[in-house]
């Protein structure tokens, strides 16, 4: 029985998993291979893949983002409430005021059919 090639998403998640877990690879080269990762897993997603070899899409995006939150790739969360220091002079306050400048509702049951 012959041997099954892995996809080229396969073989750069398997090298880049590899790599950072052996402390091999620079912040910057992590970031640069994950974000080809994750342009190669959009245009899959867009083209209705949903599988490679067998193993969900997903589960590479969700491999991918904790290796990226890991790497500390990700901005700090700050909550609104927290303020914006060190951002200038301007108030963002108003932007995350509760009061809408308009009101929408979302007929979610197209969202079930």
């Amino acid at each position: 029985m012959a041997k099954k090639s892995k996809h080229t998403i396969e073989v750069k998640f398997l090298d880049l998993k590899n790599k950072f877990k052996a402390g091999e690879l620079s912040i910057d080269e992590i970031d640069n291979t994950t974000t080809e990762l994750i342009a190669e897993l959009a245009v899959l997603t867009t083209n209705g893949i949903n599988e490679i070899n067998g193993i969900s899409i997903d589960l590479y995006k969700d491999r991918t983002w904790w290796i990226i939150e890991k790497a500390g790739l990700l901005p700090e969360y700050r909550d609104p409430e927290d303020g914006f220091e060190g951002e200038g002079d301007h108030d963002d306050g108003e932007y995350y005021n509760d009061e809408g400048d308009f009101e929408s509702e979302i007929d979610d049951s197209k969202f079930y059919e």
